[in-house]
């Protein structure tokens, strides 16, 4: 037998020298008929295909040398390696004639794998979990074998001892033991590639072969955000949905496709590339692969669509649907078409979102309906209104007639909300917090402590006491001109992820103007909780200047004159001019706390693709400095240093 390395000392260069091999072989049968048409590998995952996030994955956790054995479609699949070598995807194929199953496919690949440590990773499995602790703890355990395991029922099979060991798989007679499943990633030594036989063969045998011979074989605990096995299609639409959501949209489209303005969304819809839509229809939890033209008319749902058949993933979300992935700490999912949101304390939030919801639907108002209230068990359960966010509707490129339609109708329910709302709700007012200067302070402070110096780890100490201080007052300055401006109720979080649009009508025609089609939405507002009396702009500025969203300075201009004209009918007494200059330190404001925010999102919640939205909000930011009424040289040379790490950092 080989030496064993497994003891090695130096675990830091073992864990460097760690190779990689990708299970791809497989006739993926149950999945078929999608995959006589895309091989399992290939398949996109909202525009990330499958093998690209596998092997960038490993990358990304430190394993440099990566092998991958093919069988069914191998032609396709290698092709499609040659194709992306251009972007440094480098793998080492191994052809299998025949079906050599997961334990004959690393005998077939031994010459390569025997000089190291390897881990091997299922071709189907799509996920977030922590290889590199993993790694390192197999090293330095002196494992010959590490399964990674989860618990996820039915799934657990896995015997295992209270020292982590491998006991064997499940039956009756161990009933009472450690049970768990196996999440399709193991790491290996080369010594046990001898036990395996020529010719196919199965891991579990080598497992169970390995632990009779007295070798280490051992189970990790995974951690990860998603896990998921593709090998469904329920379990694709799964893992394709759940993307979504992380990215925090119910929608979509590959930039190669049209015709997605057609679809009249309800839930979920995943539009892949060279999609041609022909004609209008109605659609939720759909999922419309390469290259198919879709030409139906009549409302569907719950299914995969392809070139010439339909799959359908009915039930693929089953009896309660997660709906959390925002920046909220609150837990909301969906159940018997109501929406929960669980709170980890009924305190005063919880009390001000159930007296301010039913406040503010008593006034028309428009927020979802609260249905019900649990304090027990931390509970409010609301109306459902569906997945369609103006973020998510924006996914779909639309003319600035629609836009614009949208936006006003958005608007005419914020001017009501600060112009008459407020000034009918004097107790309530007098109740809610106000955005005074010591909270302009705190978001100011915010932005420096979350973003500036922990995103970009720049030490603003180091810089100097008296552009410090400059700096400093230069915010302080800011806040003091707002804290002076008149107050209003609002939204106060008023951006794209937090407008809901809900379908009134049926769906429309190919030939319905812009106008009535963006007309068949009627607008919800959600998270209405952090809601303040402050300066009006605020609210503006959060709306027309979204780093989620890109608006044209046309359509901004248009939106922030249609909304002075609404403040004006609601007999508001709104000065114009006095109104643009808050609105433009509003804008700088509000683009502080949202780098604030990302930050400690992404960094202190875990929450990483928040960091996606930084370059834009600095983008906007350094904009509206250069439009500031008053001058803000310091703060000016903070963003432009921010900008240009940015560009290196994020793009």
């Amino acid at each position: 037998m080989s030496k064993d390395i497994s003891g090695a000392k130096d675990s830091e260069f073992l864990t460097q020298s760690i190779k990689g091999f990708i299970l791809a072989a497989g006739f993926s049968k149950r999945l078929r008929p999608i995959t006589e048409y895309i091989p399992k590998p290939l398949l996109p995952i909202a525009g990330e295909v499958l093998l690209d996030y596998v092997y960038n994955f490993l990358k990304s956790s430190g394993i440099e040398r990566i092998g991958i054995n093919l069988h069914y479609k191998a032609k396709e699949i290698e092709q499609y390696i040659k194709d992306i070598k251009e972007r440094g995807f480098s793998l080492t194929v191994f052809h299998e004639k025949e079906i050599l199953n997961t334990g004959g496919a690393l005998y077939n690949a031994r010459n390569f794998l025997k000089d190291s440590p390897f881990l091997v990773h299922n071709g189907d499995i799509y996920w977030d979990g922590n290889l590199k602790e993993a790694i390192k703890w197999h090293i330095d355990s002196g494992n010959s074998i590490t399964l990674l395991v989860h618990n996820c029922p039915p799934d657990n099979k896995l015997i295992v001892d209270e020292e982590d060991n491998l006991i064997g798989m499940n039956s009756s007679a161990f009933s009472l033991q450690s049970l768990f499943a196996f999440t399709g990633v193991a790491i290996y030594n080369p010594e046990v590639l001898e036990l395996l036989p020529e010719g196919p063969s199965s891991v579990i045998d080598l497992w169970l072969k390995a632990k009779a011979q007295g070798l280490k074989v051992k189970v990790f605990p995974a951690k990860y955000s998603f896990w998921y096995d593709i090998g469904t299609p329920k379990g694709f639409a799964r893992a394709v949905f759940d993307k979504l959501k992380r990215n925090f949209t119910s929608i979509y489209v590959h930039p190669s496709s049209t015709g997605c303005e057609l679809i009249e969304p309800l839930g979920n819809i995943v539009v892949e590339r060279d999609v041609k839509i022909k004609r209008s229809f109605k659609g939720k939890n759909l999922i419309i692969l390469p290259e198919t033209e879709f030409s139906q008319s009549q409302q569907i749902s719950d299914c995969i669509i392809c070139k010439d058949f339909t799959v359908s993933i009915s039930g693929w979300q089953g009896q309660e649907e997660n709906l959390t992935y925002g920046g909220s700490t609150r837990r909301y999912f969906r159940k018997q078409n109501k929406v929960f949101c669980e709170w980890d304390e009924a305190g005063e939030d919880f009390e001000k979102t159930v007296t301010l919801g039913n406040f503010l639907k008593q006034k028309g108002f428009p927020i979802p309906e609260i249905i019900d209230v649990n304090k027990e068990k931390k509970l409010i359960i609301f109306e459902d209104l569906g997945d369609l966010t103006l973020y998510s509707w924006l996914q779909c490129k639309r003319n600035s007639e629609e836009i614009l339609n949208v936006y006003k109708k958005i608007i005419e329910h914020v001017a009501n909300l600060h112009w008459k709302i407020s000034f009918e709700a004097s107790e309530l007012k007098a109740n809610l917090p106000e955005f005074d200067y010591t909270y302009f302070i705190w978001e100011s402070e915010y932005f420096l402590k979350e973003c500036v110096e922990g995103v970009f780890k720049l030490n603003l100490s180091t810089i100097g006491d008296t552009y410090l201080a400059d700096l400093q007052q230069e915010l302080h300055l800011i806040a003091e001109k707002l804290s002076k401006a008149k107050k209003v109720i609002l939204h106060r979080d008023l951006q794209s992820q937090n407008i809901m649009l809900k379908s009134l009508n049926s769906c429309h025609s190919e030939a319905q103007s812009a106008e009535k089609s963006s007309l068949n939405y009627e607008v919800y507002f959600v998270d209405y909780q952090s809601a303040r009396c402050g300066p009006a702009g605020y609210d503006i500025a959060s709306l027309l200047w979204d780093p989620y969203v890109e608006l044209n300075d046309k359509i901004r201009q248009e939106l922030v004159n249609y909304y002075i004209e609404r403040a004006f009918n609601s007999l508001a007494n709104l000065q114009p001019l006095a109104f643009l200059e808050e609105l433009s330190l509003c804008r700088i404001q509000r683009h502080m706390q949202a780098l604030g925010a990302y930050g400690f999102l992404s960094l202190k919640r875990g929450k990483r693709n928040f960091l996606k939205f930084i370059p834009q909000a600095i983008k906007l930011l350094m904009e509206d400095i250069e439009e500031s009424p008053i001058e803000l040289p310091n703060l000016r040379n903070l963003i432009r240093k921010l900008k240009n790490f940015a560009h290196y950092r994020f793009c």
